[in-house]
């Protein structure tokens, strides 16, 4: 007979559950009690090389990894290093996917199991992962936006604290300020350290209303900027309306899901073209006179700056003013 091979590996902090499900060919597919052949395995570096010898061997059509936290990043490099199919899966996703076929239980096993069925059903594309650099970009951009969360809330202690409080909380800022600046240093450098990414930002920054911490977003953040359609890219960051509609009832479309930290900085963004960049104003002045509710008109100028960008990265052709 032949097989179609399908894999869930189950991510945990010290070890991987890896669950293989096999699906003749020709056949439809279906949900199984039981793994062809399932194991646990180490989340260790010598073990993640045993397992890619495994896997390798299989010759798997696709292997799903639930994202856990960063400790899936271990055995996703490495099976991704060895050229085989892998791709990464949101959790949520895959719970509510369980939970559709009546699959209520959960265990390490089970989980690895329902995994591997669902890069069966969904079939996932698989794309490249961040570079080493990107997840540098992402890491340092994120402790700069922490930073900053913790200088505003000690700014604002400042106001009601007694004298003593105050002085230690001074100092604190001092502190704080000083990593924010050597940060904010280390950032533009890692910027700079690849051309990629190099002229991804540079670009990006031509647009008004782009500064240096959303093109670090962009970068280190959605790496797939320029590689994906408009729609594709849209529904990747979670700006892409969702209808909400019933028999006669015609519910309000929202956005959800997507990656939250790059919605926030657009956000930013788009707030500060909507009044300095000529397209976007038009745009949102537009939308105001059609009478669209303040967040319906920030939440369009965010989608379409993102394709904009996306645009511009994908031809490599910076802003150019409307004439």
């Amino acid at each position: 007979m032949n097989w179609i091979t399908y894999v869930g590996i189950d991510v945990a902090k010290d070890k991987l559950d890896i669950a293989i499900k096999l699906t003749e060919k020709g056949q439809a597919a279906s949900p199984a009690t039981q793994a062809h052949e399932a194991w646990t395995s180490p989340n260790r570096d010598e073990n993640v090389a045993e397992i890619v010898e495994r896997l390798r061997a299989a010759k798997p059509h696709r292997i799903a990894i639930e994202a856990t936290g960063g400790y899936e990043k271990r055995v996703f490099r490495a099976l991704y290093a060895a050229g085989l199919p892998v791709v990464l899966v949101n959790p949520g996703r895959v719970r509510d996917f369980a939970r559709s076929m009546g699959r209520l239980a959960k265990t390490d096993r089970i989980d690895a199991l329902m995994l591997a069925h669902f890069a069966e059903i969904r079939q996932p594309e698989v794309i490249s992962p961040p570079t080493e650099n990107q997840e540098r970009v992402a890491s340092l951009r994120a402790l700069r936006t922490d930073l900053i969360g913790t200088r505003v809330a000690y700014t604002n202690r400042l106001e009601t604290c007694e004298p003593e409080v105050a002085q230690h909380i001074k100092q604190l800022l001092t502190s704080v300020e000083a990593q924010i600046k050597t940060i904010e240093a280390k950032l533009a450098k890692a910027l700079e350290a690849t051309p990629e990414d190099a002229a991804k930002a540079r670009l990006v920054q031509t647009v008004p209303g782009v500064g240096p911490v959303t093109a670090a977003t962009l970068v280190g953040e959605l790496p797939e900027l320029g590689k994906l359609d408009r729609r594709r890219i849209s529904a990747l960051v979670g700006l892409a309306p969702m209808n909400h509609d019933s028999g006669y009832q015609r519910g309000q479309r929202r956005v959800q899901g997507g990656r939250s930290e790059v919605r926030r900085v657009l956000f930013m963004a788009a707030f500060s073209a909507s009044r300095y960049n000529p397209v976007l104003r038009k745009f949102a002045e537009r939308l105001k006179a059609a009478g669209k509710p303040y967040k319906v008109i920030m939440t369009a100028c965010m989608r379409k700056l993102l394709v904009i960008l996306n645009a511009m990265v994908l031809s490599g052709t910076s802003w150019a003013p409307p004439t």
